[in-house]
């Protein structure tokens, strides 16, 4: 899979493209190489060989892996590309959507302290006129107080220093406001709160051997992400953060991720789930082989399946034979499983053992079907409305066998056979006949030709006659499987 690619929005072409909103607005604030990274990922978008790697760009820049993801970290924040978490993370570069916004007349009143106070802040430059406008077309647009947004530059000035652009100022004023945040007491609790991660983040730099490495915004959202919202104690992330000396931050904040999705929160836990790991690769390998699908990545295939059936019980011997039975039976989709296995678990079917009495009970239902159709003049295969019927006759009408067999007797030569049977059983039913001797005294009220009127649409669905089965038994198991009540 390409390591750069582009959103629907941009047009594939000959040459790369670069829109004049980078150039005017995001160019003159970047550093070189974050510069240079960006316009060579650019142009990768457009490839799909072997070339399109996070190594391709690290070996033209003499930089590593971690590096270039950092810098493409730095454009995600400044909203020119999202980078996607996973086994292999990817870059997808957004289309700028820029401020297309007309200036608006606004008093210089208004927000001349303001100005004052954001030029003392970004002292190192002075600050332009379209600058000026971002802050002020936010501040219109949102309720953020002009203190709370001079609160939110300090904060990034004494972060990135001087140099530091206005759309970094306005992403993080951005998702502080996605928190609530835009009062000047609200920006300061959740900055000041965020910087006591610095320490942490120091440790963690060091246990991963990113000395050079300076603390970002983005840092601290994730450290914060990883302990108030996912829950992780300061000691586990250290732990997980000494298995990414290799990967980095992004590895580290991947794991982190998938522990969290999969309920994994202790050392303990963590050191089971990675021993397992490799068996659940494995398992998910043989499954998807089993149906003839195929998944270039497996991680959610484990985290939405296998993880789950075997939480339920099941073993990896049941797991695949049920998969086996499916392709069998032309299910051959991950959801299609899913949804077999659904249904055995609440039938209490969870090993090879309840599987097989399972079969051996359908198949004798079955046997027993065939022997009121064979009564009936029908010589066909047992159909999922048949079992359906049964089901009804014997269940919840409470019909001996030999009663349904005698009226089965009385059924054959009729036009439909059994839509005349389930008629006379009906009758049986109402008039409280339970015995073939009371049977036999009661006259029914309706001729055989009666039955004429049933269509044989009744007689089986049109999707189970479609079906194609060349095992009785596991046919037997599978059809009988949708007559199954919730």
């Amino acid at each position: 899979m390409a390591f750069c690619d582009k959103e629907k929005q941009f047009v594939d072409s000959g040459y790369t493209t670069v829109d004049n909103k980078f150039i005017f607005n995001y160019l003159p604030d970047a550093s070189d190489i974050r510069a240079s990274i960006y316009l060579f990922g650019l142009a990768l978008s457009s490839s799909d060989g072997d070339d399109n790697s996070c190594e391709t760009i690290a070996r033209k820049f003499n930089i590593s892996c971690e590096d270039v993801i950092s810098a493409f970290r730095y454009w995600e924040e400044m909203g020119l590309v999202h980078i996607v978490n996973g086994t292999t993370p990817r870059v997808i570069f957004l289309a700028l959507q820029g401020s297309t916004t007309a200036l608006k007349k606004i008093k210089p009143s208004k927000y001349a302290k303001f100005s004052r106070d954001m030029q003392d802040v970004i002292s190192g430059r002075m600050i332009t006129v379209n600058e000026y406008n971002e802050y002020y077309m936010f501040l219109e647009d949102t309720t953020f107080e002009p203190a709370a947004l001079v609160a939110v530059a300090k904060y990034c000035v004494e972060l990135q220093g001087n140099d530091i652009n206005y759309p970094y100022i306005l992403t993080v004023a951005r998702n502080q406001l996605k928190k609530g945040a835009t009062t000047l007491a609200s920006i300061t609790d959740n900055l000041n709160s965020q910087q006591k991660y610095d320490s942490e983040l120091n440790l963690l730099f060091k246990a991963m051997q990113l000395r050079s490495r300076s603390i970002h915004y983005s840092d601290r959202e994730n450290y914060e992400k990883w302990t108030k919202e996912f829950g992780f104690s300061s000691e586990v992330i250290m732990y997980v953060a000494k298995q990414c000396k290799v990967g980095g931050l992004t590895k580290l904040d991947n794991l982190l991720c998938q522990y969290y999705r999969n309920g994994v929160y202790s050392e303990k836990e963590i050191e089971h789930f990675e021993e397992e790991k490799t068996h659940l690769y494995d398992l998910a390998k043989a499954i998807n082989k089993a149906i003839g699908v195929y998944y270039q990545s497996l991680d959610t295939v484990i985290e939405e399946y296998v993880v789950k059936w075997l939480r339920k019980g099941y073993d990896d011997e049941t797991l695949l034979a049920i998969a086996k039975y499916s392709f069998t039976c032309g299910i051959r989709s991950l959801n299609g499983l899913a949804a077999i296995i659904d249904k055995l678990y609440k039938n209490g079917v969870t090993n090879l053992t309840a599987l097989d009495a399972y079969l051996a009970t359908i198949a004798e239902t079955d046997k027993t079907i065939q022997e009121i159709l064979l009564k009936c003049g029908l010589v066909r295969r047992t159909l999922s409305s048949d079992r359906a019927i049964f089901k009804t006759w014997t269940e919840d009408w409470n019909l001996s066998l030999e009663l349904i067999g005698y009226a089965a007797e009385l059924s054959a030569g009729a036009s439909n056979p059994i839509s005349y049977l389930n008629r006379i059983l009906a009758d049986y039913k109402n008039n409280g006949i339970r015995t073939v001797e009371q049977a036999k005294s009661h006259k029914a009220a309706f001729a055989k030709t009666a039955a004429t009127t049933a269509t044989t649409a009744y007689i089986g669905g049109m999707d189970m006659e479609r079906r194609k089965y060349t095992d009785e038994e596991i046919s037997a198991l599978f059809t009988a499987l949708d007559d199954t009540e919730d």
